[in-house]
């Protein structure tokens, strides 16, 4: 669900993960470490909403939902592919351009989603 088009009302009654909620107990979420990792962290602005972004997508490929680009529509797992991702991800823009950390920290933490 994109925050930014979604009025607080539509959520009521309803769980809303933050990224601050990604990192229980400070112990920061695997993504968080690897956009730390890969330099996919800049300003402050964009990288809630790509780790955010990015770990619904992760939640997508688990249950087998398809993109605009995945291959096989009958299959029940789609694999992270570098062309999946980066179509999950085209919604997120970054003025700062930490699109390779950004891309080499999501395949790196979800790379079991890949074959």
């Amino acid at each position: 669900m994109l925050s930014c088009l979604t009025l607080a009302v539509q959520r009521d009654g309803r769980s809303v993960t933050t990224v601050e909620g990604l990192a229980p107990n400070g112990e920061l979420h695997a993504l968080q470490k690897a956009f730390i990792e890969h330099d996919g962290f800049q300003c402050g602005y964009c990288t809630p909403g790509q780790i955010c972004s990015a770990v619904g997508m992760a939640h997508e490929l688990r249950r087998g939902v398809p993109s605009h680009v995945t291959a096989d529509l009958a299959t029940d797992t789609v694999a992270l592919s570098p062309d999946e991702l980066r179509e999950r991800m085209s919604g997120n823009l970054c003025r700062c351009g930490a699109y390779n950390g950004i891309v080499a920290a999501i395949a790196d933490t979800y790379a079991e989603t890949s074959t």
